[in-house]
C-alpha cells in the first residue's frame, strides 16, 4: 500500500521520481517493498506488477519512474492489498461473494477494488456460492435443526441470493430429512428439559418445522 511523504530530492526536472530501494520478501521473493525517492513506498505482489504493465526492469534501483509508472505502480499496490486481505479472511472462514464484499468494503477496500477482487477469487474457483450453502445447511441441520424458512433467511443473512438458497436448502432438506431433523430435535431437547408437549411444539414451530409434522411426532 502507498504510503506518501515528503522528502528531499524527491524527483528528477522531468518530473520523474527516483527508486531508492527494492527489498524482496517471501519464501521465493514474491513480493516487494519499493521505496522511492519522494518519501513514498509501495508493498505489492511481484504477480501484480504485470498485470498493470510493470516489469522488473522498469522498478531496479536507481531507475527514474514517470508520473504515470508511479500512477501504475500505486494502483498494482492497492489491488496486492486487496488481495491479500481477502485471502486472510477466506483462511479464517469460507464467505459468499457477498459476505467477502462486505467484510472487504467494512475494512476500506475501494468498492471497484473490491469488485474486481470477487471477480479474480470466483475465477480461480475460491468464493462458490453454491459450495458454501450446501457446507453450511449441512452444518446447520447437524447443529442445529430447524425447517425449510429459517434455513433459506440464515443463507440470505450470509450474502446467498433466494433463488439460490431456496434451491439448495429444498435439495438437502427432503420431506423425510426434515422428518428425522425435527425428531432429532425432539429427543434433544426432552433430555435437556423435560419440556412438556406443548413447550416441545412451540420450540419446534419456532425452528421453521410444519405443524402436521409437529403434531404427527408428538402424538406418534
Amino acid at each position: 500500500m502507498a504510503r506518501p511523504e515528503h522528502g528531499g530530492d524527491s524527483s528528477s526536472p522531468s518530473g520523474n521520481t527516483r527508486v531508492l530501494s527494492i527489498t524482496r520478501s517471501g519464501t521465493i521473493g514474491e513480493h516487494l517493498k519499493i521505496v522511492l525517492a519522494d518519501g513514498s513506498s509501495f508493498s505489492v505482489a511481484e504477480g501484480f506488477l504485470a498485470e498493470h504493465g510493470l516489469a522488473g526492469g522498469d522498478l531496479a534501483p536507481e531507475a527514474d519512474l514517470a508520473p504515470e509508472t508511479v500512477n501504475r505502480l500505486r494502483e498494482a499496490a492497492l489491488v496486492s492489498a486487496v488481495h491479500e486481505r481477502a485471502l486472510r479472511l477466506l483462511a479464517g472462514a469460507s464467505h459468499t461473494a457477498t459476505g467477502l464484499k462486505r467484510k472487504l468494503l467494512a475494512r476500506g477496500a475501494d468498492s471497484r477494488l473490491a469488485a474486481a477482487e470477487l471477480e479474480r477469487l470466483t475465477r480461480q474457483g475460491l468464493i462458490d456460492d453454491r459450495a458454501f450453502a450446501g457446507a453450511w445447511v449441512r452444518q446447520r441441520l447437524e447443529r442445529h435443526p430447524e425447517g425449510a424458512g429459517p434455513l433459506t433467511a440464515g443463507l440470505q443473512r450470509h450474502g446467498v441470493a433466494r433463488e439460490l438458497a431456496e434451491e439448495v436448502v429444498h435439495s438437502h432438506l427432503s420431506a423425510e430429512a426434515e422428518r428425522e431433523s425435527a425428531r432429532a430435535l425432539i429427543e434433544k431437547l426432552r433430555r435437556r428439559s423435560g419440556m412438556t408437549q406443548e413447550r416441545l411444539a412451540e420450540t419446534l414451530f419456532r425452528r421453521g418445522f410444519r405443524r402436521g409434522l409437529i403434531r404427527e411426532l408428538l402424538q406418534g
